[in-house]
């Protein structure tokens, strides 16, 4: 089933928790992602021009937006269909930055679009630039597997299900798991102050494939293992957030946001062996994918909304070579970034048939340059020690400190000089009580200590909405989260 939903769908949990942070953060251009194919050869333009809306048309959630209605965050068919172009462009450059820094209407769409550059008489490159809410890391390699097959006359075979089937099949395993989910991480997780601002990135690239080699096979464990148990040795962190694919068979050729991120939690001894905390990693990550499904805000609630769980985090993607296309050289850039990062490092591993790369983006707030150059020597130096010796105790492996910043906690201050109408917070306060289910609830109590979590704010936003007539900034909801603050909101917003 292909074509633009007739009516609105209800956005998934990743969806809305990423919805979420682009309402309440400063995330800037970090959900923007985009994809180059360059193509050396005699290019026919309106073939490609017309794979382009094929593409579009093959995959629904493309031609959606996000609007939220009475506390529910539903996709729904926008009127503003992704754009596809043709452009000749001198500079190709500087106008694939342009192209991908150029904001997205989440409320209107479109959320994406096409674009074919002609750089000289036989090169050209086709730019997608689309949002991380409707698309994701693995999403990048069926869209140029579906581009080229177009392009060929060849269609793709007919998805399985349809993306509106896929989300209501999620939701209900979600519903079945989530016991479960919060038992797991009530066991792991202690909420502390995350001070990560998102901000300018920059990138250091560098090459793993020597150094990984058949470490992880040595060890027992998978090539992600490895990387992500170094990641934790060289940044001495036991929280890391890790991009984890939700598909399944009958999605893996769906363009759409199919992953969630999760933190893996591990204890860094330095009299463990790099073999024995590989392991521990690998039994770690196998744990948690029982509720990979399930975003971490939804199975423990309380938790304010923040652009990034940890200050580390990590995606990593086996991909294929892209398919040939007769009588052109072909090259696909799948690690392309607009250089707005989230947090204060993150690892993105490309690992394909040309080996395994590596790019290291870092908060240029926090981490400079040279200190992301050492971080990524020290990376290939650990990976190439433990290649030559996995039993290497973790203290004698290369660390990089990080320097995080501190910032106080955003929480509730006193609303002082502010004379609120006493049936106003009553009414708000009563409001509270209905959507957590707590019968008494203080003036000045913090709704995420209340278990509040992103679904809570849209739901008192919409109620909010439909009793006072105003719109609750959701900025109230992590400067202010509180009766208080919330009745101080809209004192302020009405007549």
């Amino acid at each position: 089933m292909t074509g633009v939903p007739t009516a609105p769908v209800q956005a998934t949990l990743a969806q809305y928790g990423m919805w979420i942070t682009e309402q309440v953060g400063s995330t800037g251009t970090a959900y923007h992602l985009p994809v180059a194919v360059w193509l050396d050869g005699p290019l026919d333009r309106q073939a490609m021009l017309d794979a382009c809306s094929a593409v579009i048309r093959r995959h629904s959630v493309l031609s959606c937006a996000f609007e939220e209605r009475d506390g529910v965050l539903l996709l729904v068919p926008t009127t503003n269909a992704p754009p596809v172009t043709f452009t000749a462009v001198a500079d190709v450059q500087s106008w694939i930055e342009q192209e991908s820094k150029r904001p997205f209407d989440l409320r209107y769409g479109p959320l994406a679009r096409f674009a074919v550059a002609e750089v000289a008489r036989d090169r050209h490159v086709v730019l997608s630039v689309i949002h991380h809410l409707v698309f994701d890391g693995m999403s990048k390699d069926f869209l140029v597997q579906d581009l080229l097959a177009f392009y060929q006359g060849k269609p793709p075979a007919a998805l399985e299900i349809s993306h509106e089937q896929a989300a209501d099949e999620q939701q209900a395993r979600i519903a079945d798991v989530l016991p479960a989910a919060a038992a797991y991480w009530q066991r792991r997780w202690q909420d502390a102050d995350r001070p990560v601002t998102p901000g300018a990135g920059g990138v250091v690239d560098f090459d793993l494939t020597a150094e990984i080699s058949d470490t992880a096979e040595r060890i027992g464990v998978s090539r992600f293992d490895v990387l992500l148990a170094l990641l934790h040795v060289v940044f001495g962190q036991p929280t890391v957030a890790v991009a984890m694919s939700t598909r399944r068979v009958e999605t893996r050729a769906h363009l759409g946001l199919f992953a969630t991120e999760l933190p893996v939690i591990v204890t860094l001894g330095p009299d463990l062996s790099f073999r024995r905390f590989a392991t521990q990693v690998k039994a770690e990550i196998r744990a948690l994918n029982e509720f990979r499904e399930v975003p971490l805000a939804r199975a423990i609630g309380g938790m304010r909304p923040s652009a990034a769980l940890a200050p580390v985090s990590i995606s990593y993607r086996r991909h294929h070579q892209a398919p040939p296309l007769p009588g052109f050289d072909v090259k696909v850039d799948l690690m392309m970034s607009t250089l707005a990062i989230r947090n204060i490092v993150h690892l993105q591993a490309d690992d394909g048939h040309d080996g395994l790369h590596a790019r290291l983006f870092h908060n240029l707030g926090v981490v400079d340059r040279s200190t992301a150059e050492n971080a990524a020597e020290c990376f290939r130096s650990a990976l190439k020690t433990v290649a030559a010796d996995p039993d290497i105790l973790l203290s004698e492996l290369p660390t990089v400190a990080l320097a995080l910043p501190t910032e106080p906690t955003t929480g509730a201050a006193p609303v002082t000089g502010t004379a609120l109408d006493p049936d106003l917070v009553a009414q708000i306060r009563l409001m509270w009580s209905e959507v957590l289910r707590i019968d008494e609830i203080g003036l000045d109590e913090d709704l995420y200590d209340l278990g509040g979590h992103s679904l809570t704010i849209t739901q008192i936003t919409a109620r909010c909405r439909k009793r006072f007539g105003v719109e609750v900034p959701f900025d109230v909801f992590l400067d202010d989260p509180t009766v208080t603050g919330v009745a101080t909101a809209i004192s302020e917003l009405r007549p």
